[in-house]
């Protein structure tokens, strides 16, 4: 038997053998061996999609939570999603794969009980995700995310915890409803993300409209734009 810490929370590695200790309140197993565990059947969750989804059912049992009461979902860099206020699950993953993980999010709670607030800093990014959540029936708001994202204090470092701070604070606000929005960028927007690929080469690559119009619509990472552009480019 193997005691570690998890987000905090003490967590234990048994086998078929080792007796349950009295203080465990979740059980995560596989789906072909959860009838051979010896435990309330209401507290056993079995693996299933990925293993950070299966880790936040197991903490919500903790907390007490269903996914039934209202389920809001907060955008920035990060996502949170709150169950009547209450933070169940985290994630920080790039900007390319948040529509993927919101609708996986909402497969596990009803749409109709949900609200998905996305920050609207980056126009392209919310536009995206707002238009391909609007036809799974779920309330979608843009919330101006200004003073959202903390000062970190002394000590505590990683963008990573900034940006789920920010979408943790992003959920708990109101904001507007849109409706279809237009995906394209502006001139404005591919001549920034030009002179973003200038200093970021040092001065060696400004990167053509076409892949900038790219990067800006997320379909590439400025530096594949770079790279790409000086693979195509005489010697």
């Amino acid at each position: 038997m193997e005691v570690t810490k998890f987000r905090s929370i003490d967590t234990v590695v048994l086998s078929f053998s080792d007796p349950i200790p009295p203080y465990v309140g979740s059980v995560i197993t596989s789906a072909d061996e959860s009838n051979k565990i010896n435990f309330n059947p209401g507290k056993i969750v079995t693996f299933s999609k990925d293993a950070q989804s299966t880790v936040n059912a197991a903490l919500q049992m903790l907390n007490g939570k269903t996914g039934k009461g209202q389920i809001i979902i907060g955008i920035d860099l990060g996502v949170a999603v709150l169950e009547d206020d209450m933070v169940i699950a985290i994630y920080h993953i790039p900007s390319r794969e948040v529509p993927g993980v919101v609708k996986q999010i909402l497969e596990d709670y009803p749409p109709e009980n949900s609200i998905v607030r996305i920050g609207h800093g980056a126009r392209l990014v919310s536009a995206q995700l707002s238009n391909s959540l609007l036809d799974l029936g779920v309330l979608v708001e843009l919330v101006d995310e200004t003073g959202t994202t903390p000062a970190m204090g002394r000590g505590i470092h990683g963008p990573e915890i900034s940006d789920i701070i920010a979408a943790i604070n992003i959920a708990r606000l109101t904001g507007t409803t849109p409706g279809i929005q237009d995906l394209e960028p502006s001139i404005g927007e591919i001549k920034r993300i030009q002179e973003m690929s200038r200093k970021l080469s040092h001065g060696k690559a400004s990167i053509p409209r076409e892949l900038a119009r790219k990067v800006a619509k997320y379909e590439l990472s400025l530096e594949e734009a770079i790279r790409m552009h000086e693979y195509d480019s005489p010697d």
